[in-house]
């Protein structure tokens, strides 16, 4: 002990000689790769040889590659071997397990919509409803990963899990049990409405979207649109790919988006083909502030191409694009901003949005794309109905079959 203290209380002093220096040489040269390997090393060897408890060096190297990606901009991360397997899985389009998407809101999991026809539907998880616990493992809003990791190995074991959820109108936590199944990622849907007008609502971009739009574009074609209304609100994204070939539905020539980065392949050029299933059929795209990175590509094509007309409120504003960087060691993954992309215009709308042509703000109060039916909520949801009064005659009435 005599012989530790002392050198504890060194280095200690030590430590605090070198962040004192660091005020007086804020302008020093950034460490070189050499360097910040070195410091990462010895910072390493500090915790192992240290640090009162003894140290998961794996719960020590995620932790480390996390905290490098995070430091860059909020969509680059590190993903681990389960969180890969579920992006990868949600990408596809077809997925064995129970269905459940959520979200951090406000410091609680809620449910944004359990996945059509999926076991969580069946069992009566609402939107909205707030998850408290996965059998005993309580949910934590601050670090998804273990029950992303728990969730994942029970689909694995084929075993059902049991869920807490807090709901609005009930006094007492609601408990429903959920057996996995095969789930399949609908990420469109489509309705006619009223005067020959065609509803399109696309909620994310993965491998099935392209040929779900194409078969709603068939559809439709069967009795003859007076117009389009594109839904693209609280989409968050997806694969860049997707978005750039549902533009070319709708674009016979022009450029869809470029993208520009450091490194030679980062800088792409995406032109529409001469091919397109919407072909001088007019179209209104509906947005909000929940419409981001791929939905903005393609509002933003429609946009300045004079394909479309953009109505409701300002888009997120995420005009990055992200990689999926495979890691040899330890089977994860890291997802890092290589680019970011312009619309047709020359214009980066990252952090900045994609403004309306037509604004029009939502109601203050209910989830008005909770309802898969648009004509049951036309009259309710004043941005839809904004889209919908530009596409059909004055005249027309909204009960007209």
């Amino acid at each position: 002990m005599r012989r530790i203290i002392p050198f504890l209380v060194g280095l200690l002093l030590c430590a605090s000689y070198a962040f004192a220096g660091q005020e007086f040489h804020k302008d020093a040269a950034t460490p070189t790769h050499q360097e910040t390997q070195a410091l990462v090393n010895a910072v390493q060897e500090l915790i192992q040889d240290y640090y009162v408890d003894e140290v998961d060096q794996q719960a020590l190297l995620d932790g480390a590659l996390k905290g490098m990606l995070e430091v860059l901009d909020p969509h680059s991360t590190y993903l681990r071997p389960h969180t890969l397997t579920l992006l990868r899985d949600n990408n596809r389009g077809h997925y064995y397990g129970y269905g459940l998407e959520v979200s951090v809101d406000e410091g609680e999991i809620r449910v944004i919509s359990p996945m059509a026809n999926s076991s969580a539907e069946v069992a009566g998880v609402l939107p909205g409803d707030v998850l408290l616990k996965v059998d005993e493992l309580v949910a934590d809003p601050d670090d998804l990963d273990p029950m992303i990791a728990y969730i994942k190995q029970a689909s694995l074991d084929d075993r059902s899990l049991q869920l807490t959820l807090k709901r609005e109108s009930e006094p007492e936590p609601v408990i429903l049990r959920l057996n996995p199944s095969e789930v399949e990622v609908i990420s469109s849907q489509s309705h006619r409405l009223p005067g020959d007008i065609g509803y399109l609502r696309i909620s994310s971009f993965n491998q099935r979207t392209v040929s779900e739009i194409r078969a709603a574009a068939h559809q439709f074609a069967d009795a003859p649109l007076d117009g389009l209304v594109l839904d693209l609100r609280n989409n968050p994204g997806g694969l860049l790919d997707a978005a750039v070939q549902v533009a070319d539905m709708f674009l016979t020539e022009g450029t869809i988006v470029t993208t520009h980065g450091r490194f030679y392949d980062a800088n792409t050029h995406y032109s529409a083909s001469r091919f397109t299933l919407f072909r001088d059929l007019p179209v209104v795209v509906v947005i909000n502030e929940g419409s981001a990175s791929a939905a903005e590509i393609l509002a933003g094509a429609l946009q300045d191409q004079e394909r479309a007309l953009l109505v409701g409120e300002r888009t997120f504003g995420k005009g990055t694009v992200q990689s999926l960087i495979p890691l040899l060691a330890g089977g994860g993954a890291i997802k890092l901003t290589t680019a970011r992309y312009a619309t047709p215009n020359g214009t980066f709308i990252d952090q900045q949005g994609i403004d309306p042509d037509v604004p029009v703000a939502a109601p203050q109060d209910g989830d008005i794309l909770s309802n898969n039916n648009p004509l049951l909520s036309l009259q309710d949801d004043p941005q839809l109905l904004a889209a919908y009064q530009l596409l059909v005659p004055k005249s027309a009435h909204l009960g007209r079959p």
